[in-house]
């Protein structure tokens, strides 16, 4: 496969075409994905998950279409899987791929898989529960489509447990928009990194983690009752993809 072209990516023609101006990126957002793949990150999901992706806050499904094609297999789950109406940025439109209805919790059931999130939601805490509970599953391998800490995605939390945090924000600079990590365990540390089609103006990329060693089997065991115990919670942290 070449390293730049898929078989199939209109994202990827449409930003090709524009130019990648910033102007277009919302009704590319509306009608694909927050993220652009490139055959060079569909490779590099494809190599850390030999037992296949399980994908959270899917939206339409773009990333899991182009993965599918390219031989992955792929299971999706978003809060509010499109067409559902609670799904503000993709009510009433078709998902590019399967998505089925799902919060933090369908992460355990796919500990053998690789666990994809795609511009998880800046300031909320999925997404920063799901790399928790996937560790507690015994999970192997994360990929991150997204900014780096201080950006448009993942929470404080989130960003620590990736090792992106090694000192806390809260702390040090007594910042009052930054939570306390003081207590965060890093629990995945990155192993490469994957450049993608960018929109001016945003610097994302794809990143991929394996576990680290992380908290003690107790400590592990007393997060895992607590998740399982969880209330699958309609108002909770929304899986659902947000502009920003």
């Amino acid at each position: 496969m070449d390293s730049h072209a898929l078989p199939w990516n209109p994202l990827g023609d449409l930003h090709a075409s524009c130019g990648g101006a910033a102007e277009h990126r919302d009704e590319a957002v509306a009608r694909y994905s927050f993220a652009i793949p490139n055959a060079a990150a569909i490779e590099a999901i494809a190599s850390s998950s030999p037992e296949g992706v399980v994908e959270l806050g899917a939206g339409l499904g773009y990333w899991g279409r182009i993965l599918s094609d390219g031989g992955v297999h792929v299971t999706a789950y978003d809060i509010a899987p499109p067409p559902s109406d609670r799904n503000r940025w993709y009510a009433g439109r078709a998902p590019w791929h399967p998505v089925a209805e799902g919060d933090i919790a369908s992460v355990e059931a796919h500990p053998n898989r690789t666990l994809l999130l795609v511009w998880p939601t800046r300031n909320e805490t999925w997404a920063a529960e799901a790399l928790d509970l996937h560790h507690c599953s015994g999970g192997g391998a994360v990929v991150v489509v997204g900014e780096p800490p201080g950006g448009r995605t993942g929470d404080d939390s989130f960003h620590a447990m990736l090792g992106h945090l090694p000192q806390c924000l809260a702390c040090r600079y007594h910042s009052s928009g930054s939570a306390c990590t003081c207590n965060t365990p890093q629990l995945w540390s990155q192993v490469g990194e994957v450049e993608i089609p960018r929109w001016q103006g945003i610097d994302d990329s794809l990143s991929i983690y394996t576990r680290s060693d992380g908290p003690d089997p107790e400590r592990r065991r007393r997060r895992r009752i607590r998740w399982a115990s969880a209330p699958r919670r309609p108002d909770g942290p929304r899986l659902e993809v947000r502009h920003v």
